[in-house]
């Protein structure tokens, strides 16, 4: 099965931006001891726009990233967002070409 990654844009409300990241700890946590199919989930945040931050994430396949989705840990996370969140996007992927071992 083919590598799937995910994108996803968020823009955070200013006044939320700096305790953004540490809503992250426990999904992150989560993620490290429990979905063995995420090889890589990264929190990003702009340096040129404080309230801008990027989530990349790759999974081993499309059953690795449906774990993922369908976890309680990530619905709970889910839910957590609203307070926090002016906009969000997010792009489903197919990786096509990496330099240091992703694909």
């Amino acid at each position: 099965m083919a590598k799937v990654s995910v994108v996803a844009k968020l823009t955070i409300k200013a006044d939320k931006a700096d305790s953004f990241p540490a809503v992250w700890d426990a999904l992150l946590a989560f993620i490290d001891e429990n979905e063995p199919g995420t090889e890589h989930y990264v929190l990003h945040r702009s340096t040129t726009d404080p309230t801008l931050f990027f989530v990349t994430e790759v999974y081993e396949n499309q059953a690795a990233l449906d774990a993922h989705i369908g976890s309680d840990a990530f619905a709970t996370f889910g839910g957590s967002l609203a307070d926090f969140i002016e906009e969000f996007d997010m792009q489903f992927l197919a990786p096509v070409k990496a330099a240091k071992g992703l694909l």
